[in-house]
């Protein structure tokens, strides 16, 4: 009886069990979201991505990894099918990358979009749409990672070069020289410190110059309206001046070119009459009687009638 009772049990255990895998079973089926399958071909590597893996369009979880495989038709290539919400908007221009999860090094697939062609993706009937995988960062940079290694060498050979026996001592002046320099700039701050003391008084002083000069120029301004007057009066007696000027330059060009000829030609007239005069006054002195006789003419020469020898 013992027997009966506990393989009773245990089917009763199987059939509950049972009926609670089919349960879970049906609600994991009917809760399960609808959505639109893709598959991401990828050249690159996908390390860190698992299956049931996050998928971000734009930061935004829209799905999940479903599968990881390669591709059939091109084993070189690497082909992820995944599972997206309908309402997201997959275009001709979207395309997927990695990105890490934080620090654990999983990763998830990030949908973005260029946003240069709106188109809803096509793919043939019967087939899946097909999504192009881009070279995420760590891609990148592993790859021009020689490169950068070669230009790193070179760098550090350039560095060498640089930093020879030669331009260490020159460095070595050069920090020698500085320290001279900073030395003479203490000093010469030093030497500024009293001037800048005394900078405030000299400011101060400035100010009141400024505003004594401002109450001169104020001064000034009331004196030149004030000599406004007088320099009106100047300018008339300016004018009258130049007036008396231009009369005494026509009286002079008078005396210069009238009353001097005349002048001159009365005293050459007086002189003229002055020696006839004097010969008038000489010849009644040599014979008084040419005053009665008039004045005889001059004694007949040799061979003329009436000529002597005696001189009578």
């Amino acid at each position: 009886m013992e027997s009966r009772a506990h393989a009773l049990v245990a089917v009763v255990f199987l059939l509950v069990l049972g009926v609670a895998v089919a349960i879970v079973g049906l609600w994991m089926h009917h809760g399960e979201k609808p959505g639109v399958n893709f598959d991401v071909i990828s050249p690159y590597s996908v390390t860190g991505l698992s299956i049931q893996a996050p998928v971000r369009f734009k930061g935004v979880r829209v799905g999940e990894v479903t599968a990881i495989g390669l591709d059939p038709t091109n084993p070189r290539m690497i082909r992820v099918k995944i599972k997206v919400d309908k309402s997201t908007p997959i275009t001709r221009a979207t395309f997927a990358e990695l990105a890490p999860q934080g620090v654990t090094g999983l990763s998830y697939l990030s949908l973005t979009d260029k946003g240069t062609d709106f188109a809803p993706i096509t793919h043939n009937p019967g087939q899946v749409a097909e999504i192009p995988m881009h070279p995420s960062f760590f891609e990148v940079l592993s790859r021009n990672g020689e490169s950068l290694v070669n230009r790193s060498n070179e760098l550090a050979d350039r560095l060498n070069d640089l930093l020879n026996d030669q331009n260490r001592a020159r460095f070595g002046q050069t920090l020698t020289h500085l320290d001279q320099a900073t030395q003479d700039l203490v000093q010469m701050e030093d030497a500024m410190m009293p001037a800048l003391k005394a900078l405030p008084a000299m400011v101060a002083a400035t100010q009141s110059t400024m505003v004594a000069s401002h109450q001169l120029i104020q001064h000034l301004d009331t004196l030149a309206v004030q000599a406004q007057a007088p320099l009106a009066s100047a300018t008339q007696a300016a004018k009258s001046l130049q007036k008396l000027g231009t009369a005494s330059e026509q009286a002079m060009n008078t005396l210069n070119y009238q009353t001097l000829p005349q002048v001159r030609q009365l005293t050459s007239s007086l002189l003229h009459s002055s020696e006839a005069l004097s010969s008038l006054s000489q010849s009644l002195k040599q014979s008084p009687q040419s005053l009665l006789y008039g004045t005889q003419g001059p004694p007949p020469g040799p061979g003329e009638s009436g000529f002597s020898a005696g001189g009578r």
